[in-house]
């Protein structure tokens, strides 16, 4: 709603922009200096107001919080620092024993992994908050093939291009969706996450246990190769050599 607030001022301005412009000669030619320079004034302030709007964009950005003051926090990110600009209007959330917890500024604190959604001014160089999550570990992305579900647990095992196998739980807080060709994006279900589906996730680590991760965000883009799984031939080739052992005492 923000977004089209903006589009609608800066629209407005240009067209009042355009007004003025056309205006400006054939009022020039009786005006006075005074009336004369508060037109110039106006257009001044209206300009400015454009590139204000210009210079503000939407950015979300994930790192641990270096520094905290009264006013700011300053959040460490892979490539830089960023500044955070701390007002009364900002949310705060943290997921506490499984429940979205609305906490307050003054209880971000120095080292917490935060992710934080606002307004970047690139001329101030400053990130105008709207949202910041606490999380337990940096958020990251993980893409790869499933290749076991588990029902009962409510985990995925995934495999991913390098070589590299993870367990993926899937949490009450987790957001799943399904894309199709047909129909696009769509929310989905734990029990639409099905063997040979490739999937991208947003995860944060399990530091207690090595590969192993909890999902935040799933997209399910369905099975790109359409090759039967993997699981699938091994499980019915098991049987067979457990069934050579006992054929073989009979004759003896």
């Amino acid at each position: 709603m923000n977004n089209v607030k903006k589009i609608l001022v800066f629209i407005c301005i240009l067209v009042v922009l355009v007004c003025i412009g056309s205006i400006v000669p054939v009022y020039a030619q009786t005006a006075t200096p005074d009336a004369q320079q508060k037109l110039d004034t106006l257009k001044d302030r209206l300009a400015s107001a454009a590139t204000q709007l210009k210079q503000s964009q939407k950015r979300a950005i994930f790192g641990t919080v270096k520094t905290t003051s009264v006013s700011t926090i300053t959040v460490s990110t892979k490539t830089s620092d960023v500044k955070i600009e701390l007002t009364d209007t900002i949310s705060v959330f943290q997921i506490i024993k499984g429940k979205r917890t609305q906490l307050t500024t003054d209880q971000v604190s120095k080292g917490d992994n935060v992710v934080v959604f606002g307004d970047y001014d690139t001329n101030l160089d400053i990130l105008k908050a709207h949202v910041i999550f606490i999380q337990d570990s940096i958020p990251e992305r993980l893409s790869g093939t499933i290749t076991a579900v588990s029902k009962k647990d409510y985990t995925i095992t995934v495999s991913t291009p390098e070589g590299q196998s993870y367990i993926v739980d899937f949490e009450t807080t987790t957001k799943n969706f399904y894309w199709t060709r047909d129909k696009g994006v769509q929310k989905a279900g734990f029990s639409q996450l099905v063997i040979g589906d490739t999937i991208h996730v947003l995860e944060t680590q399990n530091s207690k246990i090595a590969n192993r991760v909890s999902a935040i965000r799933i997209l399910d883009i369905g099975n790109l190769t359409g090759a039967l799984p993997t699981p699938t031939a091994t499980a019915t080739a098991t049987p067979t050599a457990k069934t050579t052992p006992k054929a073989t005492p009979t004759p003896i």
